[in-house]
């Protein structure tokens, strides 16, 4: 059923290619553009917490629990990174065990299929960190298939992670200091542009609640993919009814399809419902 799907799509988007390839005087790419969260969303796991597997999370001082609530998540990671060094554990343990890291039923074949057969520009853009991401898309032998990888920068120095923050921005409520999902993308497409690059359609795949800010910038045209039972599923249903409102009281405005998803399946049959 998804085979099927994946090629009815690839015929569309090449007839799409054809059309735009042959206007006269046309002189920029239209491409299509598929935006993926990381956790729990090509990942079936929560990858930084999913590490804490490798100590006993009893022993670990609630000083550095409370880090999450008064400093954030990258501070508190970076608390973690560091008593797990303390406490023997190794960046190839570390790494080893985000490989292990189970994808969500079908990710790996829609983000091939997206960006093989379809001809779409991919990107992540996720609160985890560069390192984690890097490596389990290498595991799976997706790397390529991304243009683009927006998260917080890590390195490994003396045998320790070190993380920091993507941004320190105070403008967007809906997102976390260190990033704004939202923000990310709409300078992105301007880069695009600026390349000559124009999106004609947008997919965002998410699930979290900092998945909410890119989703109300996207049109008619475009399409958000929700995962059900999740945070983002329940910020999404109540900007639907209007009981989801900013500072001013003005109702947050969902302006694109949405498809509520379990597995990538239900995406992959969802865009060939729509085209």
């Amino acid at each position: 059923m998804v085979l099927m799907a994946i090629h009815s799509l690839s015929f569309i988007a090449r007839s799409n290619s054809f059309l735009f390839s042959h206007i006269k005087g046309f002189q920029r790419t239209m491409q299509n553009l598929a935006i993926f969260d990381f956790d729990h969303t090509i990942l079936d796991d929560n990858s930084d917490t999913a590490i804490l597997e490798l100590v006993d999370k009893n022993e670990i001082p609630q000083e550095i629990k409370n880090i999450q609530f008064t400093d954030g998540w990258t501070a508190f990671m970076q608390a973690i990174f560091t008593y797990m060094y303390e406490k023997g554990v190794t960046v190839e343990q570390i790494l080893s065990h985000v490989q292990s890291l189970q994808p969500v039923g079908g990710m790996v074949d829609l983000i091939r299929n997206l960006k093989m057969k379809l001809n779409y520009d991919l990107v992540v853009v996720s609160d985890s960190n560069s390192v984690f991401i890097k490596t389990w898309l290498e595991k799976h032998k997706l790397e390529t298939c991304f243009t683009e990888i927006f998260t917080n920068p890590t390195k490994i120095v003396g045998g320790m992670f070190q993380i920091s923050p993507y941004d320190d921005q105070d403008v967007c409520k809906l997102s976390t200091r260190n990033l704004c999902k939202g923000k990310v993308l709409d300078e992105f497409i301007k880069s695009q542009q600026e390349n000559g690059i124009f999106y004609n359609k947008l997919v965002y795949v998410g699930d979290g609640s900092n998945d909410f800010c890119p989703i109300l910038r996207l049109k008619e045209n475009d399409l958000a993919c929700v995962r059900n039972n999740y945070k983002l599923l329940d910020l999404v249903q109540k900007a639907k009814r209007g009981k989801y409102v900013d500072n001013a009281g003005k109702p947050y405005m969902i302006k694109s399809l949405v498809c509520i998803w379990n597995t990538a399946d239900d995406i992959a049959d969802f865009l060939l419902s729509k085209n």
